[in-house]
């Protein structure tokens, strides 16, 4: 996702150290939903992996969301939290869905009607014309960041009333189990009382055990819930939504007792592609449609043709991802976010605090 979510710094005053492992599971999570679509399958691609799925990178996303906003911002202003994140969300996304855009006119697809792009634009949930049923964007990756604006509102209610925690555990648990209670068929209410919800709360709750326990001990449940969710993503293993929910919970509360060992020898590439996850994330299938398209003229079929498919797809998402990141991200953010910048700093939060996700799908936040 962060959430998406995703990678610039979040203080106006003193830098806050970069959580080592948060910023690594970033770049698995960009890396494994990247991986799912370009293994999707296409009517003329030779294509082994069917039945393979490696969306749970959306959970990570989320999880990596709700540990930021409580651990880096539970002290900001309302205002000035909204205005951070819009900033860091918005004009990226509106590049990338209109950049679709334009490329959608370059192959002849079916135009996107004026309502649909102005909601798609604004962050909110809709049913998408073209998938009756499914409140997808037109930047289809942008449903996660739907919910992303969609917690962000939640959260800074709670901060306005000073009850963040109270707040954003009664909106989010209220709304799923009405979710479980009435069962909606509406796309949009599906969408606003989906367990997924519950991906965000989880990453508040570990964020506020982080704030009065040590993880040091929980770095098993590190490679024990990554390696169920790999299983998980295997044709003959398929776990129910909420167990994949508190697996992503666990891999991030397990990354945390291992953030001391990852400061012995950081990974400057897996850094990179953890600040560059949001812009992965949100130009990928972009990138991926790019790729197929060269790929099917060539004269390819079978292993060759797969193998090809992915690597083109892959490389060039995620170098694009990269490039946009550090040419266009970075520069942008350093201008916008001294627009309207309060002339006194917030009071500093936790000392561990990770740097934010541009949402986190994405930076999934």
């Amino acid at each position: 996702m962060s959430v998406m979510c995703y990678g610039a710094r979040m203080s106006t005053a003193s830098p806050r150290p970069t959580l080592i492992t948060v910023q690594y599971l970033r770049a698995a999570a960009a890396l494994m939903v990247l991986l799912h679509h370009a293994r999707n399958p296409k009517p003329w691609l030779f294509d082994p992996m069917v039945g393979w799925n490696f969306t749970f990178g959306v959970e990570i996303f989320f999880v990596i969301s709700g540990f930021i906003m409580y651990a880096a911002a539970r002290h900001e202003a309302p205002v000035e939290f909204v205005r951070r994140r819009l900033i860091r969300v918005v004009p990226l996304y509106w590049i990338a869905t209109l950049t679709l855009v334009v490329w959608g006119v370059f192959r002849e697809w079916p135009a996107p009607d004026g309502g649909h792009l102005l909601a798609s634009l604004l962050m909110v949930a809709h049913e998408d014309p073209q998938h009756p049923g499914l409140a997808w964007p037109v930047l289809i990756p942008g449903w996660t960041l739907n919910y992303e604006v969609f917690f962000y509102g939640v959260f800074a209610v709670g901060l306005a009333l000073r009850r963040v925690t109270l707040v954003s555990a009664g909106v989010l648990l209220a709304l799923v189990a009405a979710g479980f209670a009435l069962s909606p068929a509406d796309a949009v209410l599906k969408s606003y009382t989906s367990p997924i919800l519950l991906a965000f709360l989880a990453g508040l709750g570990i964020a506020w055990l982080q704030a009065r326990t040590v993880f040091d001990r929980a770095w098993p449940l590190a490679p024990i819930a990554g390696a169920v969710l790999l299983a998980h993503a295997t044709p003959w293993i398929e776990l129910p939504k909420l167990a994949v929910l508190g697996l992503s919970a666990l891999l991030v509360a397990g990354a945390l007792g291992l953030e001391v060992q990852a400061r012995t020898r950081p990974s400057r590439v897996l850094g990179l592609l953890g600040d560059a996850s949001y812009a992965i994330y949100l130009f990928h299938t972009l990138v991926l449609s790019a790729a197929s398209w060269w790929v099917k003229g060539l004269p390819l079929s079978g292993w060759p043709q797969f193998i090809v498919a992915m690597a083109a797809g892959m490389g060039a998402s995620v170098a694009a991802g990269v490039a946009i990141h550090l040419w266009v991200e970075k520069p942008m953010l350093k201008v916008l976010l001294r627009i309207g910048r309060p002339l006194r700093a917030p009071p500093a939060s936790l000392p561990t605090a990770a740097e934010a996700p541009a949402p986190d799908i994405a930076k999934a936040a």
